[in-house]
């Protein structure tokens, strides 16, 4: 099964969010790559995503007459951290004694 992902752009409902599917296409007539954007209201039972959140939307029965997916948070991605390097060393003592250190 083919699920979409999408962005949430309104969670001001209760158990609902609306969510924003942008997907590319070719314009029939000019031939060019465009972006489409659709809205479709998804199932939130936990009230658990907010504006900005990305998602995935699962088709299931319909929850309701314009609700037929369910919201699924995404898969964090493996994301190489950078590697903390340690702090440089200090610098080495040049061996000439401080004034206070000489008897």
């Amino acid at each position: 099964m083919k699920m979409m992902q999408g962005r949430v752009v309104c969670d001001t409902n209760d158990k609902t969010v609306n969510v924003s599917v942008t997907r590319l296409a070719k314009h029939p007539k000019y031939h060019r790559w465009v972006r489409i954007k659709k809205k479709f209201q998804a199932h939130d039972p936990d009230n658990r995503f907010k504006v900005g959140d990305r998602v995935l939307l699962q088709r299931s029965r319909p929850i309701s007459k314009t609700k037929a997916f369910i919201a699924i948070p995404v898969p964090p991605r493996n994301v190489k951290s950078k590697e903390v390097s340690p702090p440089p060393p200090p610098p080495e003592e040049i061996g000439i004694p401080l004034e206070s250190q000489q008897i």
